[in-house]
């Protein structure tokens, strides 16, 4: 007898360009004491990648930026600001920084959305970066307006905690 894989929903968007991607989807941050969950929050998740096969092993292949509420909001708001200029421009979120361990130091990633003019052509893109690594997705109008747009709505879906009781 054949048993049909179970399929789960969830709420997503997914940009593609020639080489690159985006995909934009709801995550959780858990947070841990002793082993055991005692928090779990909603987070909005940004996973960068190349379409293109890896040239070296130690290729980069995708970059994930996971974004707090108000920051995904805040990325809604500078698209529509770029969308909205008349000239090129970028504008970025703050950077997210965290160290692997004492040798290896702080790694910094950055998120930047853009209007860009190159050689009598224009366009949008979001672009990430980690120290020498980055993934830039160039798209047209519509789909850049529409990935603010659901940054939006999914900014204020995610912005929920879950914790365990504490009995007295």
């Amino acid at each position: 007898m054949f048993l049909a894989n179970e399929l789960k929903r969830y709420r997503c968007y997914e940009l593609f360009s020639q080489s690159a991607g985006i995909e934009i989807r709801a995550t959780a941050k858990t947070s841990e004491e002793n082993g055991l969950v005692v928090e779990r929050s909603g987070r909005i998740l940004l996973r960068f990648f190349k379409l293109t096969p890896k040239t070296k092993p130690e290729e980069v292949t995708q970059i994930r930026f996971i974004c707090e509420s108000d920051e995904a909001f805040g990325l809604s708001l500078m698209i529509n600001q770029v969308a909205g200029s008349s000239a090129p421009c970028k504008e970025k979120l703050s950077p997210h920084k965290f160290s692997v361990g004492e040798q290896h130091g702080e790694t910094v990633t950055t998120l930047s959305v853009e209007k860009w003019e190159r050689g009598g052509k224009s366009g949008y893109a979001l672009t990430v970066a980690r120290g020498k690594d980055f993934i830039s997705v160039p798209v047209p109008l519509a789909k850049f307006l529409f990935a603010g747009e659901f940054l939006r709505a999914i900014s204020a879906e995610e912005c929920w905690v879950e914790r365990v009781e504490k009995k007295h």
